[in-house]
């Protein structure tokens, strides 16, 4: 019986930790509630015992269950192991054909430069020494004939943790600015692992392979420049030569980076672009007026 509390006191905290803690230790000891403990001892005594031919045969069902998975899995490796040497083969095959292609590609663009050799040397014996002349200083501008002269090398490569780390990699976009870093510093002639840029050679990226044109490059890539004599000096003091020059010394990337300057480069022409707005003109069908002081009276 609860004792009367008297006016103003304060009534008293009930002594809640020692029944809190009676019944969680019992909550933890025997989580299950009691009637359900009940319930699964009835069923297991109701429960009879399964016939020998009913045992036997969900032990055979089993068995016929586990055989059918491990042939199965039998199956599986046996054509797995089987196809490993087709797509061996099928890789080869693939490389060996990558290869002929590649130097069928090559023999085609020599006996191209070979063909446009001819063809400058057919088009100067039609003309002046002064057409000749500028002619000359034309295709040199504009990467359609072989120059020579001194420059520099710059070689670029892919850092040795490329594969996990795609900064460390060269991309066709680090071609570009150094291409257009060299340009900015005086270069007359540019080439990229020996393939001449002309005003009309892309520099891109064809899946995970680098183009140059229509030609595939591999690293390390070496840009090869002829200019004035102090263009390694000029191309050293561009933000694109810092640039790289910092990710050469940071260890986390340690992409290749050199420059060098070499005397005597040979730089091959261009492949001559397909012409897509100049024609050939027409013959005219006024005779042509003639350009001597007689005005062509004898």
């Amino acid at each position: 019986m609860t004792e009367p509390r008297e006016q103003g006191q304060r009534p008293q905290q009930p002594q809640q930790g020692r029944f809190s803690a009676d019944m969680l230790t019992e909550l933890f000891q025997d989580p299950l509630d009691p009637a359900y403990a009940d319930a699964a001892r009835a069923r297991r005594e109701r429960r009879t015992p399964l016939p020998g031919w009913n045992r036997g045969s969900r032990k055979g069902a089993k068995l016929v269950a586990l055989l059918i998975i491990g042939v199965l899995l039998a199956v599986a490796y046996q054509q797995v192991i089987a196809r490993a040497p087709d797509r061996a083969t099928a890789r080869a095959g693939l490389i060996k054909e990558m290869n002929q292609r590649q130097a069928k590609t090559d023999e085609l663009a020599q006996e191209a430069e070979r063909l446009q050799n001819e063809v400058s040397k057919l088009r100067e014996s039609a003309l002046s020494d002064t057409t000749v002349a500028q002619l000359r200083q034309l295709e040199a501008a504009t990467g359609m004939r072989k120059v020579t002269g001194d420059g520099v090398i710059v070689t670029m490569q892919d850092g040795p943790n490329a594969a996990s780390v795609p900064e460390a990699g060269v991309l066709d976009v680090d071609l570009q600015v150094v291409a257009n870093a060299l340009w900015a510093s005086g270069a007359e002639a540019i080439a990229i692992n020996g393939r001449r840029l002309s005003s009309v050679t892309p520099i891109r990226t064809a899946g995970s392979a680098i183009l140059v044109g229509n030609a595939h490059i591999l690293g390390p890539y070496e840009v090869v420049a002829i200019g004035p004599p102090d263009l390694a000096d000029r191309f050293n003091d561009t933000a694109a030569a810092a640039y790289y020059r910092a990710l050469r010394d940071d260890k986390a990337y340690a992409v290749g980076f050199d420059v060098k300057e070499r005397n005597d480069l040979e730089l091959p022409a261009a492949v001559l672009p397909q012409l897509l707005l100049a024609t050939v003109p027409k013959p005219s069908a006024t005779p042509t007026p003639s350009t001597s002081p007689s005005g062509g009276r004898k």
